[in-house]
């Protein structure tokens, strides 16, 4: 080990700690714009949207 350097997994804790909240807010973000989403019916428009343009990637519509 190199002189100087300490080896404690604090550093690393608060790096997951941190990380971990982040992932959290983001998927409790994602559900809540799912769930405005299915709030106000927009999933038949969204849905709609998907099959029109599959349908020109694959050159029909």
């Amino acid at each position: 080990m190199k002189a100087g350097v300490k080896s404690s997994g604090k550093h690393w804790k608060k790096w997951i700690n941190k990380t971990l909240v982040w992932q959290v807010l983001l998927l409790a973000a994602g559900v809540l714009a799912i769930l405005a989403g299915i709030y106000r019916e927009e999933v038949r428009t969204v849905l709609m949207k998907a099959i029109y343009i599959c349908l020109e990637c694959i050159g029909i519509g």
